[in-house]
């Protein structure tokens, strides 16, 4: 039973519960206490012992439900009576009882072939459960390997003999029918067996490729269906960077001596310097200002910047977000007040339609000019195409100069800057930093790079 638990707390690494070798540890020792008779009381004790937060905790018990009980928990617990009956499994295969074939008979022999004849539910899941052992299933990995480990299978439960007498025996007669009947439950408990061993082995895998997938592809091109998986992996993405940059506890330096507060202080005691003053600087964290196109054609990457920037609050705590594309508003309430998602619909309904640069610029210096230091980051995020209309780049020349840097984001392709309406050449002479941005992989080393460098 501690080699399953080992398995189950590698599944629940898998699906993103953060589990130490520590903890590992404590699950297993808290096993061993509530001992293994109530399912129910051992999934609560491993969920608390290895969750973190509440979101972890129902992965957990998830996890736990398809480990152990192939995601039905509730039928288990309340004693699994989907199986047939004996009595009609037993008036099923009633021919293959009193067959006079001697090689058919010696074939049913076989214990798995029995249990199903019998409907003794414990026995197939028993016998199943030792094939599987010697099987090597952790080795099944990709959908593709589902029809060898099946045929695998079954062959370690003894399907072959059957399978060669079904050829051989006239499938008309009763008899016939019985052992295709016979064949097709047993490939059909073959089949549903590895289809779960694959979930349990390959989910780690299969989460994977597809957040590499999803960090490699564009923004604006990524389906719907993708949206929760696509939300978590931004989360994810926040909390590695949080854990890379949050400020880390270190010895704090007094400072050089202030020679002359130290000296006007020793007069009083004959020159002599029994006090010193220190000079203490106080460092003003940097803020970062970040201006988003919501516009139709830029939406999308809009909102996943704002969503990181969000979940960065943690080392980004001075943070002021901007959304525009007629009209330019300050966004930053909107996530302190609705969740980040309904804050995102909210940004692009109030300021989405068709883009104007120079005006939204010119709102932009009238809002913030004031407040710009250089310890000020401004981040743009925006295709440039301005629709012919003035780009007011005087504006954002004057906006460059009172700030420390300005960061642009665009997430058309370098080829494309400048073409048509784009203003994205002129606005590059302003900007110390400009990126292709159209992927999350692009944006994760966009915003790593922002607070390294602003801390």
């Amino acid at each position: 039973m501690q080699a399953e638990l080992l398995r189950f707390m590698q599944l629940a690494r898998q699906r993103g519960v953060r589990i130490s070798p520590a903890e590992s540890m404590d699950a297993l020792n808290a096993a061993q206490v509530v001992g293994f008779e109530s399912p129910h009381l051992l999934k609560e004790t491993l969920a608390m012992t290895l969750a973190k937060s509440v979101e972890e905790e129902a992965l957990c018990k998830r996890c736990f439900d398809q480990f152990f009980f192939g995601g039905d928990a509730e039928a288990n617990e309340l004693g699994d009576n989907t199986g047939p009956d004996k009595n009609e499994s037993h008036s099923q295969y009633e021919p293959l009882l009193q067959t006079e074939n001697k090689s058919l008979a010696q074939a049913l022999q076989n214990s798995i072939a029995q249990a199903l004849i019998q409907g003794d539910q414990t026995e197939i899941q028993a016998r199943v459960a030792e094939a599987l052992a010697n099987l090597e299933v952790e080795k099944l990995q990709f959908f593709t390997q589902k029809g060898l480990y099946t045929r695998r299978l079954l062959d370690a439960l003894g399907e072959a003999p059957l399978r060669q007498l079904s050829a051989q025996i006239d499938g008309a007669s009763p008899e016939g029918q019985a052992l295709k009947s016979l064949q097709s439950e047993l490939q059909a408990l073959a089949k549903a067996a590895i289809e779960r061993a694959f979930d349990l082995n390959a989910a780690g895998k299969h989460d994977e490729l597809m957040e590499e997938i999803l960090k490699k592809s564009k923004l604006n091109a990524i389906e719907r269906r993708h949206a929760d998986r696509l939300k978590g992996l931004i989360q994810k993405l926040a909390r590695k960077l949080t854990q890379k940059h949050r400020k880390r506890p270190k010895r704090t330096r007094r400072g050089n001596l202030h020679m002359i507060k130290t000296l006007r202080k020793g007069i009083t005691h004959d020159g002599i310097l029994f006090e010193t003053f220190w000079r203490k600087t106080e460092k003003r964290k940097p803020q970062i200002i970040a201006v988003c196109d919501v516009s139709g054609s830029v939406a999308a990457y809009a909102k996943f910047l704002l969503m990181l920037l969000y979940y960065l609050q943690d080392v980004l705590p001075r943070t002021r977000s901007f959304a525009f594309a007629h009209d330019l508003g300050e966004v930053t309430e909107l996530f302190q007040q609705y969740e980040v998602e309904k804050a995102t619909e909210i940004v692009n309904w109030r300021y989405g339609g068709a883009t104007d640069y120079g005006s939204s610029i010119e709102k932009l210096y009238e809002l913030t000019a004031s407040e710009l230091t250089p310890q000020t980051t401004l981040i743009i995020l925006g295709d440039a195409r301005n629709n012919y209309g003035d780009p007011k780049f005087e504006r954002l020349q004057e906006l460059g100069e009172r700030c420390r840097r300005i960061i642009w984001l665009n997430p058309e392709s370098k080829s494309q800057w400048g073409s048509g309406d784009s203003e994205m050449l002129r606005y590059l002479r302003v900007c110390q930093t400009a990126h292709e941005c159209n992927t999350l992989g692009q944006l994760e080393r966009v915003i790593d790079e922002l607070i390294t460098i602003t801390k």
